[in-house]
């Protein structure tokens, strides 16, 4: 009897220090729609930026640690479906489980590989405006991190590292074990940034499992309401395809309105393939809601200049 009472015991503090266990779950996303016409000349009804929905959380673990994971969907709000695209798993956006601490951040599973999740910061659009952003259009043009499954800035069966800060420089690793069918290579990506806040840069350097490469430079600074940034991506396939991209951007702030504009090109294998210039103005009714209008012009080798433009309004959660 002595002994079950001291497994009774035993079980009641083990279940007493698990409850006592701190841990947050938030439920966040974005719905975008507009309408907009695209380089074909099609006017649209549609996601111009992109709309999600997250699950994410954490638990204090003690002693400084924490779990953590993350499951992100993307979708088209026009018609509700998962983001459109061939190969693309319905937790398209991240599906990471990991743990953190003052070693840092350690994630397993699906995400933005290391230079991808870091380079959004240096386009005014966030490379998120299908409209008007010069990184959606030609960022990465010969290297996808994930090949073989349709196309995407992510890697699967993956493991992330995201260091701690020591005088404002991080480094950031991605990289998956196993090698897909076909593969040549194991993908992996590493990045360093220098963030103190005002300053921000960026050198990136990848390679995927079909051989391809990529070199990203970023750089971003603060001015008060006034932020300049630019990047130089070169990319370069097995078979010895380079495109160098070039692209620089602006972002102003008045108020709740805020004013971007951007310029980019492409050269592949010595050939100018795409350059566009574009402007775009949103209004912020709160924290959560804004509008905004786009227009660019695109000139694209073999199909002349290309006069776009789209109106569409954002809410977060």
């Amino acid at each position: 009897m002595t002994s079950i009472r001291l497994l009774a015991v035993a079980a009641a503090a083990l279940c007493g220090g698990v409850a006592s266990a701190q841990s947050n779950v938030t439920i966040s996303g974005s719905i975008d729609m507009g309408v907009f016409k695209d380089t074909a000349g099609v006017k649209n009804v549609g996601t111009i930026q992109r709309s999600h929905l997250e699950f994410a959380g954490t638990e204090d673990l003690g002693d400084g640690l924490a779990a953590t994971f993350r499951l992100r969907h993307r979708f088209d709000a026009d018609t509700g479906m998962p983001e459109s695209g061939t190969g693309r798993p319905f937790w398209h956006g991240e599906s990471t489980v990991g743990l953190k601490g003052g070693f840092g951040a350690l994630r397993l599973g699906r995400a933005l590989d290391a230079i991808q999740a870091q380079d959004w910061a240096f386009d005014a659009w966030s490379n998120y405006d299908r409209i008007v952003s010069p990184a959606w259009d030609l960022w990465h043009w010969n290297y996808s991190a994930d090949p073989t499954g349709g196309g995407s800035g992510r890697v699967a069966n993956a493991v992330f590292y995201d260091s701690p800060k020591f005088a404002n420089v991080s480094l950031h690793v991605s990289a998956s074990p196993e090698s897909p069918a076909g593969a040549v290579a194991k993908t992996r990506a590493a990045t360093l940034l220098y963030n103190d806040g005002k300053l921000r840069a960026m050198l990136g350097s990848g390679k995927n499992s079909a051989g391809a490469t990529e070199t990203v430079v970023g750089l971003r600074a603060a001015f008060g309401d006034l932020s300049l940034m630019g990047v130089y991506n070169v990319s370069e396939t097995l078979a010895s395809s380079k495109a160098k991209v070039t692209t620089f951007g602006a972002v102003y702030k008045i108020g709740a309105t805020t004013l971007k504009a951007g310029w980019g090109k492409a050269d592949v294998d010595g050939v100018k393939r795409r350059e566009m210039v574009s402007v775009s103005a949103g209004y912020a009714f709160s924290k959560r809601t804004t509008v905004y209008a786009d227009l660019a012009s695109k000139q694209i080798l073999g199909t002349g200049t290309k006069e776009v433009y789209g109106v569409g309004m954002t809410h977060s959660f």
